[in-house]
């Protein structure tokens, strides 16, 4: 197998930058000490916390340029963690808390909670749904699929992944999109109340906007 020396695009080094300083805000505002005295709160702090360590684990791989499909990898497990998180917040009740907490799976599967998502969170402007076709392709990256097969050779047959830089600006863009919702719902959950007058959600979304120019510019 030859010996290559990767090459991280200027332009993907800056997108990388952009989503690492995001991920850095988020890690300063989240709640970083809670009382967990409910299984909601439980759940979805641990779901969180997955989260953010998914992510950048996915832009320092990326980074890299040596570890791209295991980057593309890992997107499929940080959607599952806000979705999760998400209809939980939205949809669970009591018995499912108690469900995760046993080590059971009550998730009805990533359509049905991007459905349940969408109609409980409108602010979400139809992202999760968003996402659907696109499931079959993310659970092929997780699991070697042809995704990750077809990406192992260059043109002249070495064995060497080959994604472009297209596909990997959507996987920083979409994970850190997902990270910045899942981020100010939590802060919202933490503090309870009318989530209008929570600091630490509106500081995040106004840094995601400054930074992204919009919660789902492209």
């Amino acid at each position: 197998m030859p010996v290559y020396q990767p090459i991280v695009s200027k332009e993907l080094v800056t997108e990388i930058e952009r989503a690492e300083k995001i991920h850095n805000f988020v890690l300063a505002n989240v709640p970083d000490h809670l009382l967990l005295d409910t299984d909601e709160k439980t759940v979805l702090v641990a779901l969180f916390s997955l989260t953010i360590e998914h992510h950048g684990a996915i832009l320092y791989l990326l980074k890299s340029g040596r570890f791209d499909g295991s980057a593309m990898a890992l997107t499929r497990p940080l959607i599952d963690s806000v979705y999760r998180a998400l209809w939980l917040h939205c949809s669970g009740k009591p018995e499912h808390f108690a469900s995760v907490r046993a080590g059971d799976s009550p998730y009805p599967g990533l359509p049905n909670m991007a459905d349940a998502i969408d109609k409980a969170l409108p602010a979400t402007d139809g992202l999760f749904q968003a996402l659907k076709p696109f499931i079959t392709s993310l659970h092929g990256y997780t699991h070697g699929g042809l995704e990750q097969l077809g990406r192992r050779f260059d043109a002249e047959g070495n064995v060497r992944a080959t994604y472009t830089d297209g596909e990997r600006f959507e996987v920083v863009k979409a994970t850190t999109a997902y990270l910045v919702m899942f981020a100010v719902a939590w802060c919202q959950i933490y503090a309870g109340g009318n989530p209008v007058y929570e600091p630490r959600s509106a500081a995040i979304m106004q840094q995601y906007n400054e930074i992204y120019g919009g919660p789902h510019t492209p």
